[in-house]
């Protein structure tokens, strides 16, 4: 179906709104006049990056160009595919050329005439802006909490004076300042570095990328995606003790402030999956990836922006309500934090998971369900952008389990992708996309809950746990979500999550 890509091109104070049709995709931008939009400036490649559409997805790709193509909050690899969503920002460096100015790139409105597929949520457009800050020309530039730094963080985990970079001697060092929660260069946690072009720097909550005397750093205002391609966790069989995978070949893409839920029966990976998501257990094989960084050799850099709330709750009993979060936030949040700003960081926390009323009410006087959402608010002090809940409502009785489920809900609204492993199915029609597997760690379905029944050709979800106890079925409907939508689409942005898939059906 054909479609409309909008595109905002800002160079310093020139704007100017494009519209790109599908029909006449892809379009090439570059400095070589072959290309569909001419870029004349010093530092743009002859092909720099190329937009393209198929099958009704829009996407951007570099094309080798040794000047790197900066895509929403990281530089994208030579050949690397990336799916464009409203409010993405594609940027283009600077260096120090006075001639050559900044360009970006932002995605106002993808228009293809139709409404939103089932189960996928709208992106309203956003006010996304590639931000850039010149350090040779301030020679000092200082990211924190503080009114007084250049780089102003809303993040209670970043400290007030988090970092520094400065230009010295023809060289630009960076400085971690005695932060709490650390600064880190291509995942490594650093206290000075010199910097080379193309250096990936984290501090909680956001990235930046160094390259030509410049920091560039998209404002993060959504929950994070999540990829996995051809994810697999190989353990030792202990009656065999031969290799035994316990997750599979799973490749999925979660979208970013969605609600997705991992199912399954018993034995079909659905905890491993989750340590291999958290890092707290990686997977043997395969990749992980948050906002599409490989998540392998950037794991410290990455935990600020993961909530992890146990199926165990872990909390004393003798505290009330607002004294084990603010315990919990003078551990999580930066220690020059204020008790005004930690008061404030807990009653937002307390708010967000519906608990007003109970601050004073200790916690062995909770209900199972309040104290789940005290577990949640726990990690909610922190402002992650993922949250992973394993198994949250087991226990609980059908009116808090729907309870839990609706507040899932919500926090996918609020800037926060969520994911959320359980067996009940009561209310699965809250959250947006479900993630089925079968024994031996095999994803077999992943896709909307208005599907599910359909997909499986069943009439009661407890018929879709049978069928996935069988070898034979569960390789059927493992093939199967390989010809998804989904799955397709994820090949588009990783053609390497195609591999699983030629494998199986090779055979």
């Amino acid at each position: 179906m054909a479609s409309e890509l909008v595109i905002i091109i800002t160079e310093q104070r020139n704007r100017q709104r494009i519209t790109l049709p599908s029909t006449k995709a892809p379009y090439r931008f570059g400095r070589s006049p072959q290309c569909d939009y001419v870029l004349r400036r010093n530092n743009v490649g002859d092909r720099q990056f190329t937009l393209d559409c198929k099958n009704g997805e829009w996407t951007l790709s570099d094309d080798g160009s040794d000047c790197g193509t900066w895509y929403n909050n990281r530089y994208i690899h030579a050949g690397e595919v990336c799916r464009l969503q409203t409010g993405d920002v594609i940027g283009l460096n600077t260096n120090d050329d006075l001639e050559t100015l900044e360009i970006t790139f932002r995605v106002e409105e993808i228009n293809t005439g139709v409404t939103a597929r089932d189960g996928v949520r709208q992106e309203a457009a956003s006010g996304a802006v590639l931000r850039e800050i010149d350090i040779k020309k301030k020679r000092r530039v200082t990211i924190g909490r503080g009114e007084d730094c250049d780089i102003k963080l809303g993040s209670d985990r970043v400290s007030r004076h988090h970092c520094e970079v400065v230009y010295k001697d023809g060289h630009f060092e960076l400085n971690d300042l005695g932060s709490t929660n650390g600064t880190y260069v291509s995942g490594q946690r650093v206290r000075s570095r010199v910097l080379q072009n193309g250096d990936v720097i984290n501090v909680p909550t956001q990235v930046f990328a160094f390259s030509g005397g410049m920091l560039h750093y998209h404002e993060n205002k959504t929950g994070v995606s999540v990829q996995l391609v051809n994810v697999v966790k190989t353990v030792r069989d202990r009656n065999t003790g031969k290799p035994l995978n316990i997750v599979d070949g799973t490749s999925l893409e979660i979208t970013p402030n969605s609600f997705t839920v991992l199912v399954g029966g018993s034995g079909t990976g659905k905890s491993s999956l989750l340590t291999c998501i958290t890092g707290t257990a990686p997977c043997t094989t395969g990749s992980v990836r948050f906002d599409g960084l490989d998540t392998k050799d950037n794991r410290n850099a990455f935990d600020a922006v993961l909530g992890y709330v146990p199926q165990k709750d872990i909390m004393h009993d003798n505290l009330t309500v607002e004294q084990s979060l603010t315990f919990t936030a003078k551990l999580r949040i930066a220690h020059d934090a204020t008790r005004a700003e930690i008061s404030a960081a807990v009653a937002h926390a307390i708010a967000a998971v519906d608990l007003q009323g109970r601050e004073k009410t200790l916690i062995s006087q909770l209900s199972g369900g309040q104290k789940k959402r005290v577990s949640i608010a726990m990690e909610l002090l922190a402002s992650p952008r993922l949250l992973v809940l394993d198994e949250p409502t087991s226990g609980l009785s059908p009116d808090l389990d729907r309870s839990m489920m609706e507040l899932c809900r919500k926090l996918s609204h609020e800037n926060c992708t969520v994911l959320m492993v359980t067996h009940n199915m009561s209310n699965i029609n809250l959250c947006d996309k479900i993630a089925f597997l079968g024994v031996g760690g095999v994803l077999c379905y992943y896709g909307s809950p208005e599907h599910l029944h359909s997909y499986f050709d069943v009439e009661f979800t407890s018929d879709i746990f049978e069928k996935l106890r069988k070898k034979e079925e569960i390789e059927f409907y493992r093939e199967k979500y390989f010809t998804t939508p989904e799955f397709n689409r994820l090949v588009a942005a990783y053609p390497d999550a195609a591999q699983e898939a030629e494998k199986r059906c090779s055979q």
